[in-house]
């Protein structure tokens, strides 16, 4: 079955800025020498001028990077996107092909959230940001800005031990590579009580940082899961524990700090009240919810978020989209 990006992909298009100039003019041949898109249509979907359509269109002819039996990586990626903004509902999706090397996948997946995020935020807006091995990839994928009143927030609290992934670590090098203001949720992950984590919420410096993250245009996270090498248990967030009482609940990870079932529920666990966060209600309030990750572990808790609504836009590889799909 062929999949056409739905006319409702505006958003999801007008991100093509992170593109390579490879990348769009392949895009333009396929929507117009494939799927028969007019000049004028694909001039107004992706933002660009008529003429430069058809300088796309007139390469793709002479260089024969498009024929009606194309098999490149980029039309599956293509597809991928359109049938996962069907599926899910999403507003955007953004699907880069499956490195050779499994342990690659966060670093392409990562590279790819960066150049996505940078053509998302626009001057003056709020990026509430999480934590991971993705987002922490994702920093070399920024495209480098000048002073344009954007802002970073911190979504999650922070270690209390050193590592070479901390969210507040994170959040500092988005903020100067995009040279933007700095907020930390000076906090912990996981409080150690429920009582606790009250406590800080109380805090004026926490609800203040909370508030902030609350009234971003763009939030950005990974994908948590429940194995032994997932990055909450490597770094303390979780203890085996809590990862085993979790399982048997039927989590399979989480996504803004919130851990789901397989359909995409909120699990009634201790650990979810624990955390110093938004609650989801207030991150469904934000309008551009992105969620980086790939691999095949990562697959339970995508498709958990995708059904949960906490997101509504999707930064991952080729493999991990088929999956989804399936």
């Amino acid at each position: 079955m062929k999949y056409c990006p739905s006319e409702d992909a505006k958003s999801h298009i007008q991100g093509d800025a992170m593109r390579s100039d490879r990348e769009l003019k392949l895009w333009v041949g396929w929507l117009h020498l494939v799927e028969g898109a007019t000049q004028d249509s694909i001039a107004q979907r992706l933002g660009m001028t008529r003429a430069k359509v058809n300088r796309y269109v007139a390469a793709c002819r002479e260089e024969g990077l498009i024929r009606v039996s194309i098999d490149t990586e980029l039309r599956f990626c293509f597809e991928a996107e359109a049938a996962l903004m069907a599926r899910y509902g999403l507003s955007a999706a953004y699907i880069v092909p499956t490195p050779a090397e499994g342990e690659a996948v966060a670093s392409v997946v990562g590279a790819a959230a960066g150049a996505f995020v940078s053509a998302q935020l626009q001057p003056g807006q709020t990026l509430a940001l999480g934590w991971g091995r993705t987002l922490d990839a994702s920093v070399r994928g920024l495209e480098p800005r000048g002073p344009a009143g954007n802002v970073i927030v911190g979504l999650m609290g922070g270690l209390s031990r050193a590592g070479s992934i901390n969210p507040y670590d994170i959040a500092a090098r988005f903020a100067r590579k995009l040279n933007a203001a700095c907020y930390y949720l000076i906090a912990p992950i996981v409080a150690e009580s429920v009582q606790a984590a009250g406590s800080f919420r109380s805090m004026q410096m926490v609800r203040e940082v909370l508030a902030r993250a609350a009234a971003a245009e763009h939030a950005l996270v990974g994908a948590g899961d429940l194995r032994e090498a997932s990055i909450d248990l490597a770094a303390g967030v979780l203890e085996q524990r809590d990862q085993k009482r979790l399982e048997r609940a039927g989590v399979v990870g989480n996504v803004f700090g919130i851990y789901l079932s397989a359909d995409g529920q909120v699990v009634d666990d201790e650990v979810n009240t624990r955390r110093v966060q938004l609650d989801p209600a207030a991150i469904r309030r934000i309008p551009n919810r992105m969620v980086a990750a790939g691999g095949p572990e990562k697959g339970a808790i995508l498709r958990a978020a995708l059904l949960s609504g906490l997101c509504t836009s999707l930064i991952t590889d080729l493999e991990t989209a088929r999956q989804l799909l399936d």
